[in-house]
């Protein structure tokens, strides 16, 4: 199943190269996370590219809706999904 991945602020240098990604169906966020090369520690605690990824530092969004108002790293994904990570402080 392939899923489209992006990046703003700092993490559009890390994802920008990887904007479609292949994984296996029924695959969580935990698993995109730890296929871009991070791991999950906690039900709400992940690191990414030396970026702790939880609610105070970084917004992830599957198709708009942020992961934390559905299953957070549980979230099962589906082929064609939007993924978006948005740290909270980007500067313009």
């Amino acid at each position: 199943m392939r899923v489209i991945v992006k990046g703003y602020g700092d993490m559009k240098r890390f994802l920008s190269r990887q904007s479609i990604l292949e994984l296996k169906e029924g695959a969580k966020i935990k698993d995109l996370i730890v296929a871009l090369g991070g791991n999950v520690i906690t039900s709400k605690t992940a690191y990414l590219d030396g970026y702790k990824l939880e609610d105070s530092t970084m917004i992830v969004l599957v198709n708009g809706r942020n992961i934390h108002a559905l299953d957070g790293y549980d979230t099962i994904l589906k082929e064609g999904d939007f993924v978006t990570f948005v740290p909270v402080l980007i500067g313009g």
